[in-house]
């Protein structure tokens, strides 16, 4: 594996790049070809782009939209007038 890693190479790794999980050289070889190649580059934003969709997605509620909330009221008022058998 040469210094300068093809563009196969560094999107292979770019998961654990972004982690901080190779060894300092392997680091540095990437990140000297990502200043070189934009499509690389572009892979690279849009790992971290996915990473940061995940931690919102993952991320529990916050407060009811009001909207919400007025619908689930709804829901249960009429589920309450529902004639029982």
């Amino acid at each position: 594996m040469t210094f300068l890693s093809s563009c196969h190479e560094v999107q292979s790794e770019l998961t654990e790049y972004a982690e901080g999980a190779l060894p300092m050289t392997r680091r540095i070889g990437i990140w000297i070809h990502l200043r070189f190649c934009k499509v690389c580059a572009g892979f690279l934003r849009g790992l971290r782009a996915l990473a940061g969709l995940a931690k919102i997605a993952l991320a529990p509620p916050g407060r009811v939209p009001e909207a919400a909330s007025r619908t689930l009221a709804e829901v249960q008022a009429a589920l309450l007038k529902r004639p029982t058998r």
